[in-house]
């Protein structure tokens, strides 16, 4: 396997459209990198650049160390898999594994030999009889799968490939991929819109937006220390709760919203960026599972008597809505019966789990 790396690369379109803006990143040998964002954000175009299937309008891309901003795809050595399979219809499932490597003359024995393996791989040694109409969504995409796997690429990209399947499906081929990761020891290039994905797939992830890598780290460093208000909002499920408010001054620091319905005091050791920041706009962050009904003992708490406006059990959990002036707020606390809208509880904030940011430029106050 390889490493990729991307250097300054951008994409412009016709107009002067910007889809990608100076992207600057390393895939390391063996590592599982994401690229997620919303929608339209430029990963996919990443990925195709990286695979030659878009031209790059500046910057270069390195594969095990070789410039390839000049190569046909066919000659990067990358394998892709695409997120609606792109299956022969009138094929088996044996002679759509091994298309490929028929095109680049293999012979026989050693076609049979990388697809017998791969089907184990996968579990589709039954399947290869099979033409892809029988076969379900996650036999397919394991099909997809296979053909990338029998060609031994040194890099892996894959674009939304589970968007297709059902949430079950999702779930199950999810885990799939990470051990299919583990045991081919592979370098992966994974696109996907879905956090969940994200956080539970990569080594590290890329979180882009308009274009622009955002914040580049492991799923914990992100999901505790996101670098500025997007990345919050976008990591996390449900996502963090946001309120606008300011900084004063009194025997201690102490945060206010802008209609003085919300405030917290604050330990300035924590919070020591905060000094720098008293009587300006800055936005308090804190997400829905660190918000309790009934908390530790141990934990430094905040106590607020709202009002609840929906409820929503979960099961092990209930999801709590409710506001603190025009900001609508999220709580996952311990199941409760289902308390009636309207109705007023007691919920708790950790103090030690607040996140600050500049109203300015939505940049983390560390």
């Amino acid at each position: 396997m390889a490493e990729v790396v991307l250097k300054d690369v951008s994409k412009v379109y016709e107009g002067k459209n910007i889809a990608v803006k100076n992207v600057n990143l390393t895939v390391k040998d063996k590592e599982f990198l994401v690229l997620v964002g919303p929608s339209g954000c430029g990963k996919t175009t990443t990925l195709r650049m990286v695979a030659g299937l878009e031209e790059i309008s500046s910057g270069e891309i390195y594969v095990d160390g070789k410039l390839i901003n000049e190569l046909s795809p066919k000659s990067r050595d990358i394998a892709m898999v695409f997120q609606n399979y792109a299956l022969y219809p009138h094929m088996t499932v044996y002679d759509n594994m091994a298309f490929g490597l028929k095109l680049r003359k293999y012979s026989k024995e050693e076609i049979n030999k990388r697809v017998t393996n791969a089907a184990k791989i996968l579990d589709l040694e039954s399947c290869l009889k099979r033409k892809p109409k029988a076969l379900s969504g996650g036999q397919r995409q394991r099909v997809a799968v296979g053909r990338a796997i029998v060609r031994h690429p040194k890099v892996f990209l894959f674009d939304e490939p589970l968007s297709n399947l059902d949430a079950k499906l999702r779930v199950q081929m999810r885990t799939e991929l990470s051990k299919l990761h583990n045991r081919l020891e592979a370098t992966i290039l994974y696109v996907t819109h879905d956090q969940t994905e994200a956080m539970t797939m990569g080594d590290r992830i890329v979180v882009m937006k308009d274009g622009s890598v955002n914040q580049i780290d492991t799923p914990l460093n992100i999901y505790n220390f996101p670098v500025n208000l997007f990345v919050a909002g976008f990591i996390g499920s449900p996502p963090m709760n946001f309120i606008n408010g300011k900084i004063i001054e009194t025997e201690n620091l102490k945060f206010v919203n802008d209609d003085k319905s919300f405030s917290v005091d604050l330990d300035s050791n924590r919070y020591t960026g905060i000094k720098n920041h008293i009587g300006k706009p800055v936005v308090l962050g804190i997400r829905p599972e660190n918000i309790y009904n009934n908390p530790d003992d141990n934990l430094i708490l905040k106590k607020h008597r709202i009002k609840l406006e929906v409820a929503e059990p979960m099961g092990n959990e209930t999801i709590l809505y409710f506001r603190f002036g025009n900001s609508q707020f999220i709580a996952r606390v311990h199941a409760i019966e289902k308390p009636r809208p309207g109705e007023e509880v007691d919920i708790y904030f950790n103090l030690n789990k607040l996140h600050f940011f500049s109203l300015d430029d939505g940049k983390a106050i560390r």
